[in-house]
């Protein structure tokens, strides 16, 4: 009987044991998986005249929630948006959107925290450059609760659930055929005084690897579907940077991938052929040939350019483009 009596009382505390969740299982899932692209943020001085000219280009018709003008992309999850910059902020690409696994606020804060961010309040206006690097905040953003980091460059980043996109509810083609048919987005350029510590910072925190290289010192970071990547480009400036990066550009793909019937298109609609010259002037276009010393194909791997009203550049590449070797930029490996 006290036999008995001894392995029920051990059962119990087994079954105990199990019922109870452990120290470890209590903690906050702090693993940062990143899907892909999910958006951008353009700040443009002229909202209706920028609306046009998206419309015009992409054959768009978007979506308007309170200030902003939200533009679907044919990749169904991805979008852009369009909203007014006051006299203190500046135009160009104002964040990154990037869709994560298991999008929940309070994991995010905690990985971050892990990772050495300083929780601070939203920007305002006249927060420029490097006042939020190496911090993260949460605000709302078009009715959504959305959550921001800015890099040690001091680059903005939205970290995103990756469900159907709620704000583009409403999203129809234009009736007039666009200039270009922009399928979905491929990649950004963020300009900063070290290279470096930008892919450091994302293989740590995202585990993500490199994809291919544009040059000894200028690798890109793959993510999502294998042919999105991120890259960081600039010098080794060592310690804090006196000067904050920016995104210098974004890419979209397109199904079609003609260069010469694509200038056409876009010299007939009135902008500007020009030879590239940074900053770009607004509403020209121009390409790029990517040589082999930058990891581009023999006579050169050609890159589009157009300039939007305020002379934010927008990159265009075939859907396949990865950032590596061959005419299409197609061959990719970082190996």
């Amino acid at each position: 009987m006290r036999r008995v009596q001894t392995f029920l009382v051990l059962l119990s505390c087994l079954l105990g044991s199990l019922a109870l969740p452990s120290a470890h299982a209590q903690e906050v899932d702090t693993r940062l998986t990143l899907v892909g692209y999910q958006q951008f943020a353009l700040r443009v001085t002229d909202l209706e005249r920028s609306v046009a000219f998206y419309s015009a280009v992409f054959g768009l018709s978007p979506v308007r929630i309170e200030e902003a003008a939200v533009f679907q992309l044919e990749e169904g999850d991805q979008y852009f948006s369009l909203w007014p910059a006051s006299k203190d902020e500046a135009v160009g690409i104002a964040w990154i959107g990037l869709g994560i696994e298991n999008f929940d606020v309070a994991r995010l804060a905690a990985a971050f925290e892990r990772l050495g961010f300083e929780r601070s309040a939203a920007p305002t206006p006249r927060s420029q450059g490097l006042e939020h690097a190496s911090r993260f905040w949460q605000t709302e953003i078009l009715g959504e609760d959305a959550f921001f980091f800015a890099d040690a460059e001091g680059v903005r980043f939205r970290l995103m659930p990756t469900e159907h996109c709620a704000v583009c509810a409403g999203n129809e083609a234009s009736e007039a055929a666009g200039l270009l048919s922009a399928r979905g987005i491929n990649h950004f350029t963020n300009f900063v005084v070290n290279s470096a510590r930008g892919n450091a910072f994302f293989r740590q925190a995202f585990g993500l690897e490199y994809l291919s290289y544009q040059g000894p010192n200028a690798p890109t970071l793959s993510l999502g579907d294998g042919l999105q990547f991120l890259m960081y480009f600039g010098g080794d400036a060592q310690g804090a940077p006196s000067s904050a990066g920016r995104t210098d550009h974004v890419s979209l793909s397109l199904d079609e991938f003609d260069v010469d019937a694509l200038r056409s298109r876009l010299t007939a609609y009135g902008l500007v052929a020009t030879g590239g010259q940074r900053p770009p002037q607004p509403l020209t276009h121009w390409v790029s040939l990517r040589m082999p010393n930058r990891g581009g194909a023999q006579g050169g791997t050609p890159e589009l350019y157009f300039a939007d009203p305020d002379g934010i550049a927008i990159q265009v590449q075939a859907a396949s483009y990865c950032g590596g070797d061959g005419y299409f930029g197609d061959e990719c490996s970082a190996l």
